[in-house]
């Protein structure tokens, strides 16, 4: 295996990521999941089976196409309050973290090559709900509160944190500084809502300067996830604070998150027209490395993806 400490997409290396596979795992694998929380599959035999199957799937596509892979996601929802939710104590939510990243762990073993590098990280999720945004906490509390999640994946062996669909810039700081504490490479991914702005009215670009600001630059890199190429594509001004965007990771379809989850069937749109898109944006942004999937992508999407970046950056080095 790689250095853990060194990030590949950061050393050049095209990769994948995958998310919002809670979608795939009700209406596809018929499962229930109580307040959104995946992570609970691991204890079910079942579940551990289709959480393998589908992450099998993207990490294959990615390897197809010469990708490595940021294997993560499952944690999304296994942080305290959560978990209380649906029944486990702080140990138990400790132990199934640790178990989440030993299941990844097993994929980047596997598929693990120099052309194609394996990593392991774990994905965060905000304290409230993404969407139906209510009271977000300050940057002290959220530093506190993340900081649990965080170092039980520092004690796990995961290379990297992620903060997926973050609204909150209070709450992103808040993470991020925990992180930093606790000497684990950070990336913040925005939601950004349709319009191309986050939920509390900040542009994207404001955003990232002010987790900058307030963290010494510390994220690796930012993201976008769980919205449509043609929902988050007003918010890429130009300027040169797009040097810090590191990463998509793109819905299938474009429609309210809300209503994708409350569909009672999986919207999973065109795979290579979302490939045709997300091979736009990455004419617009060469120094781009990561290139995922989330509410209603899987493996084919991927694909696409990746096959369509593949073909883009084939283009430019021969230019």
């Amino acid at each position: 295996m790689r250095n853990k400490r060194t990030l590949p997409q950061l050393e050049g290396h095209h990769m994948t990521c995958g998310g919002g596979f809670e979608t795939w795992l009700q209406y596809v694998d018929g499962f229930e999941l109580r307040h959104f929380c995946a992570f609970e599959l691991l204890n079910d035999k079942r579940g551990l089976s289709c959480l393998r199957d589908y992450h099998r799937r993207l990490v294959e596509a990615a390897v197809e196409n010469g990708f490595g892979v940021i294997n993560e996601s499952l944690h999304y929802r296994a942080s305290r309050d959560w978990g209380e939710l649906i029944g486990f104590s702080r140990e138990a939510l400790e132990e199934i973290n640790i178990r989440g990243i030993e299941f990844y762990n097993d994929f980047a073993r596997e598929y693990d090559s120099p052309e194609t590098p394996m990593i392991v990280g774990g994905v965060i999720g905000p304290r409230g709900d993404a969407y139906n945004v209510g009271r977000t906490p300050d940057a002290a509390e959220a530093e506190d509160y993340h900081s649990e999640q965080i170092l039980t994946f520092k004690k796990a062996g995961a290379d990297v944190v992620t903060a997926a669909t973050f609204s909150s810039v209070e709450e992103a700081i808040g993470l991020t500084r925990a992180a930093k504490a606790a000497d684990m490479p950070v990336v913040i991914s925005f939601f950004v809502a349709k319009g191309g702005k986050l939920k509390g009215g900040e542009t994207l670009e404001n955003a990232i300067a002010a987790v900058d600001a307030a963290t010494d630059s510390a994220p690796a890199y930012y993201m976008i996830n769980c919205t449509h190429p043609t929902e988050f594509s007003p918010a890429l001004t130009e300027g040169d604070w797009t040097s810090r965007l590191g990463g998509f990771m793109p819905n299938a379809v474009a429609m309210e998150t809300l209503d994708l989850c409350k569909l009672g069937h999986l919207e999973d749109g065109d795979p290579v027209e979302l490939g045709g898109q997300m091979a736009e944006i990455a004419r617009r942004f060469p120094h781009v490395n990561v290139w995922g999937g989330c509410c209603g992508t899987d493996g084919r999407h991927i694909g696409e993806i990746a096959r369509h970046v593949c073909a883009v950056r084939r283009e430019a080095a021969a230019d």
